[in-house]
């Protein structure tokens, strides 16, 4: 079958990759930073239409978001509030020549026990881009010359928290860049979509994710160098059918939200459970060739596990309360991460019966969060896993 051509372009250039230390910082350390999945705290205080991540740092040391790619560089134990917000046009017009080179972050530590934070950038060229810092604070812009600038990230220096963005001037030089496939079937009209995104590469799936939570997304090798305000178009093709052309040419942009429109929809034929996707600069010069990919396949969520256990841990509170015992070596377990306090872990200890030992454990849940209802039910999962498929079969989950 013949390629279809949808529409899609750019000058393929190699990956520059670049460290350049701009104003070194004799504390700074370069030990690789310890992973970490944020709990997800669903409609933030501050704002109820936006999802907040929680990170409970347990030590000093340098912590990556697995989700977001941000480093932080503590002094000590605490909790670390962020989340992804949008620009308003007054504090985009104060950026002057600049523009935003990634995320806007809301990043709050009420322990104040963050040095460092590092900003995932996605730029190749550092002759042709000077990266700085963004600092939104109480409605003015002020601009943070960073520390240190490697291949990765933009690392600077903590005085006061609020919002930080990168950002550059204007420039027409190649960055790294992710394609994410998004699929759903419409089986009222026979026809399946596949929604093609062309973002930055610091862009956080999840943000994606939760604007199209109707869609399967799909994983799929990403990486590739685009050049933003230049066109691209997308060539597929199908083993169950042909598919229409787009005869135009789709620019490529800076996009980090709110709403991460597709810059492709290609329909297909209900019955396609594979296809071919090209990625083609203006010149019809390769610069996506992803392997074929799987209709019928279904995406990773990052959070999924998470959520399953602590909505779990939420739904049978009654019944765990009246039928697990052995709560102490759940506060054990919870006391050795450092995911209770010593407090949390005396209040426990001194209720005379299991019910109100569990009681009270739910209390220390339900103030500490998901993660560590999470780590209750991975717990159970360990111990009680006979308990865990009774109630799940109970509850039709199993």
């Amino acid at each position: 079958m013949d390629l279809t051509c949808l529409n899609y372009r750019a000058e393929n250039f190699g990956e520059h990759s670049f460290t350049s230390p701009l104003h070194p910082d004799p504390g700074h350390t370069s030990a690789d930073p310890e992973p970490f999945t944020p709990e997800l705290v669903e409609n933030c205080a501050e704002d109820r239409s936006t999802d907040e991540y929680r990170f409970l740092c347990p030590h000093a040391g340098q912590f990556m978001c697995k989700l977001t790619n941000l480093v932080f560089e503590m002094e000590g134990k605490g909790e670390v509030l962020y989340r992804i917000v949008s620009w308003d046009s007054s504090q985009l017009d104060e950026l002057g020549q600049k523009e935003p080179a990634g995320p806007l972050y809301n990043i709050d530590c009420p322990e104040g026990s963050i040095r460092h934070v590092h900003l995932p950038h996605c730029e190749t060229r550092k002759d042709k881009v000077k990266l700085t810092v963004a600092h939104v604070h109480s409605g003015n812009v002020e601009t943070i010359q960073p520390l240190t600038v490697t291949n990765t990230h933009v690392i600077i220096h903590i005085q006061s928290l609020s919002c930080f963005c990168l950002t550059l001037r204007r420039n027409s030089s190649p960055i790294r860049a992710q394609v994410l496939l998004f699929y759903k079937k419409d089986t009222e009209h026979r026809k399946s979509k596949l929604h093609i995104h062309l973002l930055p590469a610091n862009v956080s799936v999840k943000e994606v994710q939760n604007q199209h939570k109707s869609y399967t997304y799909i994983e799929t090798t990403s990486n590739c160098d685009l050049i933003p305000g230049k066109k691209y178009r997308l060539c597929y093709k199908t083993t169950d059918g042909d598919c229409a052309p787009k005869p135009e040419g789709v620019k490529f942009h800076r996009d980090y939200g709110p709403n991460f429109h597709p810059t492709f929809e290609v329909l297909l034929n209900i019955e396609a459970s594979e296809v071919t996707l090209i990625l083609l600069d203006k010149k019809g010069k390769e610069v996506w060739t992803p392997p074929v990919v799987l209709l019928t396949g279904t995406g990773a969520d990052p959070l999924k596990m998470e959520i399953i256990g602590a909505d779990f841990v939420d739904q049978h509170r009654e019944t765990l309360i009246r039928r697990f015992s052995s709560v102490m070596e759940v506060a054990d377990c919870l006391k050795c991460k450092n995911m209770i306090t010593d407090e949390m872990y005396s209040n426990i200890q001194t209720k005379s019966t299991p019910q109100d030992k569990m009681r009270e454990l739910y209390t220390c849940l339900n103030s500490e969060g998901r993660a560590v209802k999470q780590e209750f039910y991975d717990f159970l999962e360990r111990n009680q896993s006979v308990l865990v498929d009774d109630l799940m079969s109970v509850s039709g989950q199993a």
